[in-house]
């Protein structure tokens, strides 16, 4: 087709403007047909509400572009002949386009005028007016359609004559349920993981612990007054960490069983008594078999495909869940901990009276976890609780035994534990308290008693009173010191004024000032009177 150049990029333009009227016309005619599909398809499933609602303004949008698509993809296209049928149709030009692409390869005598007559007229012929892009009439049919469709898409009722909306509906709200609580199931998974709820005592109060004992064993006995300083700091501190802790969530795990509470059957106050007692010693091992048990019952339900089985299965699951949580809200008080059973209880709800899927099982599962993880969280605070009452023990033990000058850090071993230095103190304290014994049995020590010397078993020496004694009574005036008396004890020689100089009276008194509301956490001092013994200890020191 080299040989009329002219002629050849004619039909092209021809060929092309005809290919895009083609497109144009099957486009409008498959958006009408899926139109009217589509408009079909929308009354039924809005008058009838068996089957989900696809339709929306947006969605007949694209109606156009996908009715565009199916008419790319239909087959036969305009060719060269087509093309060069138009052009003699539009030219009046009888046939000659056509006769040139007949005799293109012949050898005819009349070859060579064709080709000439048809180079000289391809220059003169306009393809916009072979082939002109014209809005036809057929074209507001689509359009109008498009329209009404997307009108019936947004004022056409959706009606529920057979429940089918109702329960679609009630699938996709819980749907979103179980994926909202999975989310929060996830986040609070990721800040119990950080916590290490598994070890035996929070960071917190193991770095506090630690930090007393190495303050025990910096303690100098030529210094009673750095190490009252040094004890003060570390009894603010553990203080401080104690009263956070007992006066929280756990407050009311500590408080005492009130047999007027109702939490349902005896079987079950019994049953809370144990899980009560259990997480006060922080033990949470009745509480996690009583999860445990939860777990295998899920999974045998997730299993069972018998109505009736699955119903007195869910009845089982539900009353330890609200045995759990009843204990968990009113006896432990842990919000998280009720959260955590809450969602489980939530995420059993979405699914019940069907079978437990995947997603459901594996969203539940991990609501379980979660919970088992609160329920050590409270038995590690519980188990806090504990270790740091040892300490404040350890540090009034320390106290009393600085005051009296027996407080040295050389007699604390590094690997000791709080248990060791109890029993350190008592075995420090019965030291200094062995002197002159009046006992009647045998022993190393110093006394003129009936029997051996010392310490012993010994009978009661028999008493006369009406043989005359040189007794004198010379009880002492003792110091008044904060703390239990562990022993008192009985020396020879001159007793000392029972006076107490200004310093040491201002020691004690600021040791029991600063220890006072520690004392009445401990001791559950009623409100009331709260105020006045703060007061009455305000006035001492003038």
């Amino acid at each position: 087709m080299s040989q009329f150049p002219n002629a050849t990029r004619l039909l092209e333009r021809v060929r092309s403007r005809l290919t895009i009227q083609q497109w144009f016309r099957r486009m409008l005619t498959v958006t009408l047909v899926l139109t009217a599909i589509c408009g079909i398809v929308l009354l039924t499933g809005r008058l009838t509400g068996l089957f989900p609602d696809w339709f929306t303004p947006r969605s007949v949008i694209l109606l156009p572009i996908l009715g565009g698509v199916i008419a790319a993809l239909m087959p036969w296209k305009p060719d060269e002949r087509t093309a060069a049928s138009a052009i003699d149709q539009s030219q009046s030009s009888n046939d000659l386009f056509l006769t040139l692409l007949s005799i293109e390869k012949s050898s005819s005598e009349y070859r060579p005028l064709v080709i000439r007559n048809a180079e000289k007229l391809a220059p003169n012929v306009n393809p916009e007016i072979v082939a002109p892009f014209q809005w036809e009439r057929f074209s507001m049919w689509p359009v109008a359609a498009l329209v009404l469709l997307m009108v019936g898409s947004m004022f056409v009722p959706t009606l529920d004559p057979f429940g089918k909306v109702a329960e679609a509906k009630q699938e996709e709200d819980q749907k979103k349920l179980l994926e909202e609580s999975a989310k929060q199931t996830q986040k609070r998974k990721d800040v119990l993981a950080q916590k290490n709820v598994d070890a035996e005592n929070s960071e917190e109060v193991e770095k506090a612990v630690e930090g007393l004992k190495i303050g025990f064993q910096r303690m100098e006995k030529a210094d009673p007054k750095a190490n009252l300083e040094r004890l003060n700091k570390h009894q603010k501190e553990i203080g401080e960490i104690f009263r956070k802790l007992n006066s929280g969530e756990l407050k009311s795990l500590f408080d005492k069983w009130n047999s007027e509470q109702k939490f349902g059957s005896l079987e079950n106050q019994e049953m809370f008594r144990e899980w009560q007692k259990s997480l006060q010693q922080g033990n949470s091992e009745p509480l996690q078999q009583e999860l445990d048990e939860l777990s295998d019952a899920l999974k045998e339900l997730a299993k069972t495909d018998d109505p009736i089985e699955r119903t007195e299965i869910e009845r089982q699951i539900q009353k330890k869940l609200d045995a759990l949580e009843d204990f968990s809200e009113k006896q432990v008080g842990s919000k998280a901990l009720t959260a955590a059973l809450q969602r489980v209880k939530q995420q059993l709800d979405a699914s019940k009276g069907e079978p437990l899927s995947q997603e459901a099982m594996e969203s539940i599962q991990q609501s379980m976890e979660v919970a088992q993880m609160e329920m050590e969280l409270v038995a590690q605070s519980a188990r806090d609780l504990q270790k740091l009452e040892k300490a404040l023990e350890a540090i009034a033990q320390a106290k009393q035994m600085n005051a009296e000058g027996g407080l040295d850090g050389e007699d604390f071993e590094s690997d000791m534990t709080l248990e060791d230095y109890a029993e350190l103190y008592a075995q420090m304290t019965g030291r200094q308290g062995m002197g002159e014994g009046d006992g009647d049995g045998e022993g190393e020590g110093d006394g003129d008693g009936l029997g051996g010397q010392g310490f012993g078993e010994g009978g009661e020496a028999p008493e006369d009173d009406s043989v005359e004694t040189g007794f004198v009574n010379e009880t002492s005036k003792s110091a008044i010191q904060k703390g239990k008396i562990l022993l008192s004890m009985k020396t020879k020689g001159l007793s000392e004024s029972g006076e107490i100089k200004d310093e040491e009276y201002k020691q004690i008194l600021g040791d029991i000032q600063q220890s006072l509301d520690d004392v009445i956490d401990q001791e559950q001092i009623p409100p009331g009177y709260v105020e006045s013994i703060k007061k009455y200890f305000d006035t001492l020191d003038r």
